[in-house]
């Protein structure tokens, strides 16, 4: 292959890669949404992957449990100085040092309370300027090995035609 042929190669990949993640990202969106509304209406979070009448996967609406986040900094760093000043950071600006913060939160956030115990004492205390925050549910598909050998095998044969491909030839832009 010419360097020339390289470059047409190069160009044309990267031309439908760009456009297939465009496709991708919406189809993404249309699924999420659709599985939201399936949700809300009838309490269904995961739906089968067909391809060609065979079931190769699952797609699921993920909700995600809360997580700790910082609502209040000067709270926090209050309490941090009162129960471990040697975690407090003194710069131009004051802060808690982070792998003691991020320690922090992924326990809060695995207890699901804001309430930590310090492992000196044993003293329970409500952590300030801390909340349980909601994190927005998301998809997540499952297409095991073989599921993703079928979908090769139908790319090669040209069964995803009338699947995928009227979408990416449909014109605009690229």
């Amino acid at each position: 292959m010419s360097l020339k042929d390289t470059a047409t190669r190069v160009a044309i990949l990267d031309t439908l890669a760009k456009h297939i993640t465009a496709e991708l990202k919406a189809a993404k969106a249309n699924l999420e949404t659709g599985l939201r509304a399936a949700k809300a209406e009838t309490g269904t979070q995961t739906i089968a992957v067909d391809l060609l009448g065979a079931d190769i996967g699952k797609a699921s609406l993920v909700q995600n449990g809360p997580i700790a986040s910082v609502i209040d900094e000067a709270a926090l760093i209050a309490w941090v100085r009162e129960v471990a000043p040697s975690e407090i950071v003194t710069r131009l600006v004051t802060e808690v040092r982070p792998a003691w913060r991020k320690n922090l939160l992924d326990s809060l956030s695995a207890a699901g309370v804001i309430e930590w115990v310090d492992p000196e004492t044993g003293v329970i205390h409500e952590v300030p300027g801390v909340e349980m925050v909601g994190r927005a549910a998301h998809t997540r598909l499952t297409i095991p090995a073989e599921g993703k050998i079928a979908i090769a095998e139908a790319w090669r044969s040209g069964a995803l035609t009338t699947v995928v491909l009227p979408e990416l030839t449909a014109g605009g832009e690229a």
